[in-house]
């Protein structure tokens, strides 16, 4: 619970948000694996990889530029270079939480878009640590069981774009910084991303 009048409670992520995130990436994890094991990769290496990794855009840049011909050197290169979002959205949060080195390491090894979106939109450093973590907890609990259904299914999905899975990601991330477009700061941010 908040403190009474906590201004972060008009954007705290709601039971409705935390269901809908848990299935995105449910679905987001079955989508990968059955990308990865369609493109040739095995099954349990995708799910090894899926398991530790937590990145499927990193991932997806793998498999893009080894399916484009590029050397194995240069698709992890790519995954790489998609994945040093993470440390400068992990350096935008770190400052905002309660002090400590092991809690802000623990969030610095976890920060991922959405779960920093909405921690951020917080004012007080316990608003913004607990929002994270039930953000990565939604995120957790659809990631895993989707990895694992999804490196089951196999093919057997065929074509995920016909579902159209692959749009769920981006569909939740923009309705995660809804709340930031309103204001002129989190509008002039998103803008000059975009143009970026």
């Amino acid at each position: 619970m908040t403190a009474e009048g906590d201004p972060s409670d008009s954007t705290r992520l709601a039971l409705i948000d935390f269901a809908a995130l848990a299935v995105t990436f449910f679905s987001l994890g079955v989508t990968l694996q059955v990308v990865l094991i369609d493109a040739g990769v095995s099954v349990w290496r995708s799910f090894g990889a899926s398991a530790v990794i937590y990145s499927a855009t990193s991932q997806f840049a793998y498999l893009a530029v080894r399916d484009a011909g590029g050397s194995d050197g240069a698709a992890i290169a790519a995954g790489a270079i998609v994945a040093t979002r993470f440390g400068i959205l992990a350096m935008s949060l770190i400052p905002r939480l309660p002090r400590g080195r092991t809690r802000r390491t623990a969030a610095a090894l976890n920060a991922f878009d959405p779960n920093v979106a909405v921690g951020v939109q917080h004012a007080t450093p316990r608003a913004v640590e607990r929002e994270f973590w039930r953000t990565t907890a939604a995120m957790m609990i659809g990631w895993f069981p989707g990895i694992a259904v999804g490196t089951f299914l196999g093919d057997v999905l065929g074509d995920v774009d016909q579902f159209g899975l692959d749009a769920l990601f981006p569909a939740a991330l923009l309705a995660i910084i809804g709340n930031l477009l309103r204001t002129r700061e989190g509008l002039t941010a998103a803008v000059t991303g975009g143009l970026v």
